[in-house]
């Protein structure tokens, strides 16, 4: 299920990259309702609600949801466009420009939306879900998933570069730590 919801976070992206602005925003939103409809295991669905003692989970569905969006990478091969790869390079550009302190600051910004769109869902209110991924789309703030989506693409366009990973691994551990804001805050009230 980790693999399915990479492969629906890559679907995502896939039609936000030929889609682009508040159109391809709110398409997006696709990959998330259908993770949270099929229970699917997303690593920024399940960061802000698992135990602390479970963190490797979190890396197995990570790795499953980075092959999810690898195939779904490798099927974008097929309907690449022009407008795919501008955006595409758009991403690309402002994550390799981000510092790390910059990187893991923003990822925290998708995760607290990430983890209050799935809050709200198991509250039985899905408009979250809906707008939860244009606002951190639109705000440019990196999903770690999402990017894994990217950066696949562009790895398989021959576009790879060693930045690449370490922007990776600061959206994984801001993504992480924005994803427990609304347990640090809410504290006993986030468990009702």
């Amino acid at each position: 299920m980790s693999v399915f919801a990479g492969l629906l976070i890559g679907t995502g992206g896939l039609v936000y990259l030929r889609v682009g602005g508040i159109p391809g925003a709110v398409l997006f939103a696709f990959g998330l309702l259908s993770v949270v409809m099929c229970k699917a295991q997303l690593y920024t669905g399940k960061s802000g609600f698992l135990p602390y003692r479970e963190f490797p989970k979190l890396i197995l569905m990570l790795a499953g949801n980075a092959v999810g969006c690898l195939i779904a990478a490798a099927i974008t091969q097929y309907v690449a466009s022009d407008a795919v790869i501008g955006n595409l390079s758009g991403i690309m550009a402002a994550r390799e420009k981000a510092s790390w302190i910059g990187l893991l600051v923003t990822s925290a910004g998708t995760g607290m939306i990430m983890t209050l769109a799935v809050y709200g869902a198991r509250k039985g209110h899905y408009l979250p879900l809906l707008f939860g991924v244009p606002v951190f789309i639109l705000c440019g703030l990196p999903h770690c998933v999402a990017d894994a989506y990217y950066y696949s693409v562009a790895a398989l366009q021959g576009q790879w570069e060693w930045w690449i990973l370490w922007a990776w691994l600061w959206a994984i551990l801001g993504n992480y730590i924005g994803c427990n804001l609304p347990r640090w805050f809410m504290g006993k009230e986030f468990e009702n």
